[in-house]
């Protein structure tokens, strides 16, 4: 079985674009704590802590406050994988919800342009 992947908070930063002062305070409210400390009090973050974190920032993008994650993730009925699906369909949504936007938009670009308005 292989050892899991580690990152140190700066690592984490750079691949998830969140920076080290918000990951500092999530770990402070304790929305999302290291694995692990090294002596240092360097934090250091899991594969699972980076899943976590990405579920945090779906959540917030989705509108939920830091509050209302907290107590969502803490739930012991809280399904990862199901939230996942459920996330990925609203994502979907507004994906959608913005193409036909777009396309209404280059409707009314294109009549404009016709019209020589």
């Amino acid at each position: 079985m292989s050892e899991q992947q580690q990152y140190r908070v700066g690592q984490v930063a750079a691949l998830t674009g969140v920076s080290v002062r918000t990951l500092h305070h999530y770990d402070d409210i304790g929305l999302l704590h290291p694995s692990k400390r090294l002596e240092s009090r360097h934090r250091i973050y899991s594969s699972a802590d980076l899943l976590k974190l990405q579920q945090i920032l779906t959540l917030r993008h989705l509108g939920l406050d830091l509050r209302q994650i907290g107590d969502l993730l803490e739930r012991a009925d809280f399904d990862v994988v199901a939230s996942l699906r459920i996330q990925r369909n609203v994502v979907r949504d507004r994906i959608a919800q913005l193409e036909q936007i777009e396309m209404n938009l280059g409707r009314l670009l294109d009549r404009r342009s016709a019209t020589g308005g």
